[in-house]
């Protein structure tokens, strides 16, 4: 839950594991003590990240490049992607997307060890403001008269510093900090660094997306030296609380935070400010905090996923965050101000209002007990066995409904959960059963329910191993790493002009540290196929290496993707190009299709 200073958002993280279920915030950091202004250095985590990808009008976006890391995946048919058991941050982790048509997408937040997150991320496409002649300069205008300004001969090619002088494509998009949906949208989230190194939370008046291009489409940056001049007009909501200076901010891609750079001064109605390069620049007030928790409960037990909002009293600004699978949430909220707390159901009907604070150090307010109408309470229940027929004790059941993934735990071989809903309708229920133990799945529970309780019965876990795995032995040395420490994924690629099928892993701590990351033809594999292997990198062998001969890559298994996997093996000789040398490899895996 994300409770800082600005509009409404929507900030649901889901805690989840494998998948999604918990919730947690988009980007929470939990202070050390009380004091505002603290240097948060990088705490390497391992926990599993999921998330949901669509564009401007909530569609689902399928096919897009997802990274964490070191990490590669796609984004399935319903716009969702995971990774499972990846090393992360634990105050600012980062997903990024590339999908082609838009701006990229980056979502940073919080990831304690051993948890599972949920993100959401609303893609902002890629709008032609204006073509302008770099000889010449010129202004790109956008639609809310914000504007992008551009000297004459100030712009190179950002791939080698060559000065650019044909014609440049200004993409540029306004970034309604007052959107409701803003917490998807955001680049990054509302977490920065300021020019004291301190880690803060940023009100914004005011945000804009550029990136600009040349006829080629090669990407253009700003000359070192020089400057562009921005003006962003402040929404007429928070045009008089608006300060006559303010902080700029741009965002760090890697880190995906924000950096203080600069100032803009207020002209009216906008801001203008001078920037030194393109990437999102935010206008921005920086805020004090704590850090504040509660529970939420029905009668019935702990509610997942549920609303809840916090308002600052004095301005009427909102913030929101949702449970987790225990009903519980944190974040970061507005220090020493009197608040207002509301729990919702899911058609945002208020079911729980209570004044709270001021706080002025970091607060647990208890479990909170509220009572949903029983239209949208829905509690889906079943009993999950292993191979023996004895209960699992270590396990997850994965509950898909509504285009949310929900994760209950296991306990002595039963789940529970209670999803609140505002349809009446009814609507079909996934269920599939994680054995964390054995790594076994269970076949997939189908069924479909408006209201009440359902309960999926007896659900075996007893599919076979679900175990991932890479082996692989370059001149006579052998090397191998397997879930659960390992991690994998597999993605479609461009390299190049061709179209690829990516599959790889990566072994964090391992003496040598291991990765294998493997590339070939043909994205639709079949069982008892053969594909042409196109790149091979890893730790071994360097970061390039050359195929000398064709190399045939033997597909064993080719499952669905998000439930099945892809095996394979290969054997021949490659060229190392950093470092150079010649290997003779063999190798065989299994990674599930993401």
């Amino acid at each position: 839950m994300n409770f800082f200073k600005k509009p409404p958002v929507l900030l649901a993280v889901l805690l989840l594991v494998i998948n999604c279920s918990c919730q947690r915030d988009i980007d929470l950091y939990v202070p050390d003590n009380n004091n505002v202004g603290q240097i948060l250095n990088p705490v390497p985590v391992q926990a599993s990240v999921s998330g949901k990808l669509v564009d401007q009008n909530d569609n689902a976006i399928s096919g897009a490049m997802v990274r964490s890391g070191l990490n590669i995946t796609t984004t399935d048919s319903r716009g969702l992607f995971r990774f499972n058991n990846i090393i992360m941050d634990k105050y600012a982790s980062v997903v990024t997307v590339e999908y082609n048509g838009y701006f990229k997408g980056i979502r940073t937040f919080s990831a304690a060890e051993g948890s599972s997150n949920f993100i959401k991320i609303k893609l902002i496409p890629k709008i032609l403001a204006a073509s302008i002649n770099a000889s010449a300069g010129g202004t790109a205008m956008l639609p809310n008269n914000s504007s992008v300004t551009l000297t004459a001969n100030s712009v190179v090619v950002k791939a080698t510093g060559q000065v650019y002088a044909g014609a440049i494509n200004v993409y540029a998009v306004n970034i309604d900090p007052t959107a409701a949906d803003i917490a998807a949208i955001i680049p990054g989230s509302f977490q920065a660094i300021d020019a004291a190194n301190f880690r803060v939370l940023l009100k914004s008046y005011g945000m804009m997306a550029v990136q600009l291009e040349g006829q080629s489409g090669e990407i253009l940056q700003i000359e070192n030296g020089k400057t562009a001049k921005l003006h962003f007009t402040i929404p007429p909501s928070l045009s008089a609380s608006a300060p006559a200076t303010i902080p700029l901010w741009s965002l760090n891609e890697t880190d995906g935070l924000w950096k203080e750079e600069g100032q803009a001064t207020k002209s009216g109605n906008a801001y203008d400010g001078n920037v030194s390069h393109f990437s999102f620049w935010n206008c921005d007030v920086p805020s004090s905090t704590i850090y504040l928790e509660l529970t939420v409960n029905s009668s019935a037990g702990s509610l997942p996923g549920t609303l809840v909002k916090i308002t600052r009293v004095n301005t009427g600004a909102q913030s929101f965050g949702y449970t987790d699978s225990t009903g519980h949430v944190g974040g970061l909220v507005f220090s020493n101000e009197p608040l207002a707390l509301e729990i919702l159901s899911t058609c945002n009907d208020v079911v729980y209002a209570q004044n709270i604070g001021p706080f002025s150090q970091n607060t647990n307010l208890g479990t909170v007990i509220v009572t949903i109408p029983a239209l949208t309470s829905l509690t889906i229940t079943g009993t999950a066995l292993n191979c023996n027929n004895q209960p699992v004790t270590n396990g997850n059941a994965y509950i898909y409904f509504e285009g949310t993934l929900f994760t209950s735990p296991v306990i002595n071989g039963s789940f529970s959960t209670i999803i609140t809903r505002c349809s009446a309708s009814a609507a079909s229920i996934e269920v599939t059963v994680y054995n964390i133990d054995s790594t076994q799945l269970s076949t997939v529970w189908l069924g479909s329910a408006s209201a009440g309780t359902v309960n999926t019965g007896t659900l075996t876990v007893c599919t076979g191993n679900s175990q991932e795995f890479i082996n692989y032995m370059v001149n006579g040395a052998q090397y191998s790493f397997a879930s659960p420490a390992a991690t994998f994924g597999t993605s479609a690629i461009l390299i190049g002009n061709t179209q690829c099928l990516y599959v790889g892993g990566w072994l964090m701590g391992s003496n040598p540290y291991q990765q294998l990351d493997i590339f070939f033809t043909n994205t639709n594999v079949v069982a008892g196929g053969i594909e042409d292997l196109v790149y091979v990198r890893g730790n071994v062998m360097g970061d390039s290496t050359n195929i000398l001969t064709p190399i045939a890559v033997n597909i064993t298994e080719a499952g669905n993707a998000g439930t099945g996997y892809i095996s394979g093996n290969f054997t021949g000789n490659l060229t190392g190009v950093n470092p150079q040398g010649n290997y003779f490899i063999n190798c065989s895996f299994r990674i599930r299709r993401t």
